[in-house]
């Protein structure tokens, strides 16, 4: 029965990969669902590289910790990895159709969404312990990435942590900035942080740069 199960989420899985992805019935999609991966990857141990941006921003987490999740898109991250540990979490986004999605699909005690626009608005609290910037980061231009992390790096505790990822630049259409190498992105993080650490991960498909980030300078916003 759970085979059967695991194949059913398979197919449906692959009709809504093809309708968003492929077909884009409703439009260029905006954001990704990660249940597409979970149904998929009892099949496709190759799959597994999703997971990762959600266990290493995990790591260092400890329990009735103050999360911030930035550019959340469906929510799984924020409900699959960290509500069982963080005492709050605010899981922000600008689209709404993804914070609709988040909100059927991803609500879990302490999880609280918001529809900000981070360049333009503040963020909606301060004195995080950890703030996720998972894989958003190319959809900005230089100069709205850089005040985006002037408002985390004030946003925070002295001893808060920036966790993300990205993928290494690979001319994707919706990218405003990407990044060549760990270098450059190392050097952009130091104006803000100053603890840089990084590691490039193959996986598989794709070249990615994790990050984390310690110590943040209190840059004006």
């Amino acid at each position: 029965m759970l085979r059967w199960s695991q194949r059913c989420a398979r197919v449906f899985g692959a009709g809504l990969l093809a309708r968003d992805w492929r077909l884009q019935t409703r439009g260029r999609p905006q954001f990704f669902k990660h249940r597409v991966n979970l149904a998929y990857w009892p099949t496709e141990p190759g799959r597994w590289s999703f997971t990762a941006r959600g266990v290493y921003a995990r790591q260092d987490m400890f329990r009735g910790c103050r999360v911030l999740d930035l550019c959340c898109g469906d929510g799984s991250f924020s409900y699959l990895f960290f509500s069982d540990i963080a005492g709050t979490i605010d899981a922000v986004d600008n689209n709404a159709d993804a914070l609709a999605y988040a909100r059927r699909n991803s609500a879990a005690p302490g999880i609280t969404f918001h529809r900000i626009d981070i360049v333009n608005e503040p963020l909606p609290g301060a004195d995080y312990d950890f703030i996720i910037w998972n894989a958003a980061i190319c959809y900005f231009a230089p100069q709205e990435i850089r005040r985006v992390l002037a408002k985390i790096s004030a946003a925070g505790k002295p001893a808060m942590q920036l966790y993300g990822m990205l993928p290494r630049a690979n001319g994707w259409i919706d990218h405003k900035t990407e990044f060549a190498d760990r270098d450059a992105l190392e050097r952009l993080l130091a104006e803000f942080f100053a603890t840089v650490r990084t590691r490039e991960i193959d996986e598989g498909s794709a070249i990615t740069f994790y990050f984390q980030a310690s110590m943040p300078r209190r840059t004006a916003a």
